[in-house]
């Protein structure tokens, strides 16, 4: 039971760049802000708290309000200015990790002597259950996005203008507006989480969580994994989020690094070979491809 809670605990960093990350992505884009954008949020959390002695509540206010402002940053830039998403957020990186050495001067910030908070974000509340306040608080969330992408208009669109912007404009969805809905929702989910995570864990610096595999390349990963389009349109944040927790069990088993890497990318593998097949599937039923009369005789000799 400490062994889940302490998995699921430390892999719920990872929850929230996977929430983020599926969100653009199913939108038509990439956000590669995510894992700094949660670092510059716990760093400024835990700044505030100790330096400016703010409570918690106003830190992590504040710090998903910048994730908010960071988020409106990038959807203008893809949007307004035309630069694609990968571009846009890989700069972003850069002046989120410059603002972070400017901030802390590289050094690393902790909770002080404060710890309430920090206990609570720890504590098992429900009794039954190994999972700590931090991981419910995340998977509450994961769901309340869920079901906004499910059964909401703006999630709808979402899908629509990642699916098809052409089809999305003839629908009359103002795509400008959802993308960049879209990146706040990125951006704000993240720096929550890296708020949370920098009082959960006790302490953040500039290289948080980076330890082994990269967070990002994880999120990218699970997001994959849990049947999320590359090209967009398609995905769920429930299935991301069942592949973290998989993902952060599957850590906690295999102790050593190269053989999380190696076990990770096999199942990347597979499913990525799994999607190219089912696509190439799913092009022959709409009929994408120019032979599909020739193929479709053939299929009906052969079941003659």
């Amino acid at each position: 039971m400490y062994n889940i809670s302490a998995a699921t605990g430390n892999g719920s960093l990872v929850i929230w760049l996977g929430l983020g990350f599926t969100v653009c992505m199913i939108a038509g884009h990439m956000d590669l802000t995510i894992m700094y954008m949660s670092t510059f949020a716990a760093l400024l959390c835990l700044g505030l708290h100790g330096d400016q002695g703010l409570p918690w509540a106003v830190c992590i206010l504040i710090a998903t309000l910048a994730g908010v402002l960071v988020g409106c940053i990038n959807g203008f830039l893809v949007t307004k200015l035309k630069i694609h998403s990968f571009i846009a957020t890989l700069g972003m990186q850069f002046v989120l990790k410059g603002s972070m050495y400017i901030y802390t001067g590289g050094e690393e910030l902790s909770i002080g002597k404060d710890y309430a908070f920090s206990d609570v974000l720890n504590d098992t509340p429900v009794g039954f259950l190994p999972f700590s306040t931090y991981f419910l608080i995340t998977t509450l969330v994961v769901f309340i996005v869920m079901i906004v992408l499910r059964y909401t208009r703006f999630g709808r669109n979402v899908y629509m203008i990642g699916g098809n912007l052409e089809t999305a404009w003839l629908a009359g969805i103002k795509s400008d507006g959802v993308t960049t809905m879209a990146f706040v929702i990125s951006s704000a989910a993240c720096a929550l989480g890296g708020a949370l995570n920098g009082i959960y864990s006790g302490t953040a610096g500039i290289t948080m969580g980076e330890k082994g595999i990269s967070p990002l390349m994880i999120a990218l990963t699970a997001t994959i994994i849990g049947g999320t389009a590359i090209n967009g349109g398609k995905g769920s944040v429930i299935w991301t989020w069942v592949s973290l927790v998989a993902i952060a069990l599957l850590k906690a088993i295999f102790k050593k690094t190269e053989i999380q890497v190696l076990v990770i990318a096999a199942i990347l593998i597979g499913c990525i070979v799994y999607e190219t097949i089912a696509l190439y599937n799913r092009n022959k039923t709409v009929g994408t491809r120019p032979n599909l009369h020739k193929e479709a005789l053939k299929e009906l000799g052969k079941s003659h």
